[in-house]
């Protein structure tokens, strides 16, 4: 696998990755499997494991559908099956997070102690770069810190430099929160780049001016950066009712995603707390949506569908660069850039996966399929 040679950042990336995130150890087994766009990440992540003498079994994988992945899988896990230690599974994808089923069932078959998977959204060199500079216990604190006084509050207002003002009802008994933090559960998937927590709001008002860039699960290589040109959306009782963007891409993408059956709603108010992403990137991309900032997620939402009723499939993040929280009636905000630790430990009552299953990959003529439009509003 021909690839340019890493930078001293990716390096320190994947030692990151390995030591902070994996715990690996010279016990474990490793198979990365990855997407034609994640190569070069791959054989990063490859020369990582081999300089600390690791077995690791290497495969490909087509996004979404791929009929032979699991028998490719079954193989590698086989050949890699560990007497000691831990089968270690990393997946590498750009654009897309695949093949949920087959990974769940090796997961099940080894048992959530012997088996660790740990799927990477996103993956490229600004993932290594920027995204692991901090670790699982450090955005473990951000988030309990956060989450132990959003869990009780009953509201909130949201301002930002950039002219950013909404107000919004939680509730908390009702909507679970998320908590994307790096940490590994036995028995459940890790899910990276980390660092956010999220809920659904019982009502969200104001506006929402984004100017940091946005995340959508469309494919699109339009650059997705929006300080040079913020987007500002008016929201009342949780839809858009209007937007406007000087950039004739991103005006496009969002009216395409705002015309989608259920694509206005309101479907997630997430907050990043990872600050050890010192800047957006052009690609549209899980680290930008990771980076300290609120995001107001339009369209699929993050609920079950018992609690939230509609279902839809496209969902688009609007970041802001910052943010300050009113909580309740309190006068003075908390800065996400600079957030208190309290020493709080972390809720165990927060679901800690924000893709739950197949993610993303949706191309724009499926967006553009008349079957599925409506007006905005």
């Amino acid at each position: 696998m021909s690839v340019v040679q890493p930078s001293r950042e990716v390096r320190a990336g994947v030692d990151s990755l390995l030591d902070r995130y994996v715990g690996i150890s010279d016990r474990d087994h490793c198979v990365v499997a990855f997407s034609p766009d994640s190569r070069e990440a791959a054989a990063w992540l490859v020369a990582g494991l081999k300089q600390r003498n690791l077995s690791t079994q290497l495969i490909g994988m087509r996004p979404l559908v791929d009929y032979e992945f699991a028998q490719r899988l079954n193989s590698a896990v086989a050949a890699a099956d560990p007497l000691t230690g831990r089968l270690v599974i990393f997946t590498l994808e750009r654009d897309t997070m695949s093949h949920f089923s087959p990974l769940l069932d090796v997961l099940q078959r080894f048992g959530g102690d012997r088996c660790m998977v740990v799927r990477v959204i996103s993956a490229s060199r600004e993932f290594f770069e920027k995204a692991l500079n901090l670790g699982p216990d450090e955005l473990s604190a951000r988030n309990a810190a956060l989450l132990t006084r959003l869990t009780k509050a009953r509201s909130i207002r949201v301002r930002t430099r950039g002219g950013t003002d909404l107000r919004i009802r939680l509730d908390s008994d009702r909507f679970d929160w998320i908590s994307n933090r790096g940490v590994w559960r036995p028995g459940g998937f890790t899910i990276l780049p980390a660092g956010e927590i999220a809920t659904y709001p019982a009502r969200i008002d104001g506006r929402l001016v984004a100017d940091g860039a946005l995340n959508c699960n469309v494919i699109t290589r339009i650059d997705t950066r929006l300080a040079a040109h913020p987007l500002t959306v008016d929201i009342a009782d949780g839809r858009a009712t209007g937007f406007e963007c000087a950039d004739d891409d991103i005006r496009e993408l969002v009216e395409l995603c705002f015309k989608q059956p259920h694509g206005t709603r309101v479907g997630e108010l997430g907050f990043g707390t990872n600050a050890g992403i010192d800047q957006f990137i052009s690609a549209n991309s899980h680290i930008n949506e990771r980076r300290v900032g609120v995001h107001i997620g339009f369209g699929q939402h993050n609920q079950d569908r018992s609690v939230v009723g509609y279902e839809e499939k496209v969902h688009l993040d609007l970041i802001t660069d910052g943010a300050e929280i009113y909580i309740d009636d309190e006068s003075s905000p908390v800065d996400l850039a600079d957030i208190p630790l309290t020493g709080d430990a972390h809720p165990e009552l927060v679901r800690d996966e924000d893709i739950t299953g197949d993610c993303c990959g949706f191309g724009y003529g499926q967006l553009t399929d008349p079957a599925s439009a409506a007006s905005i509003g």
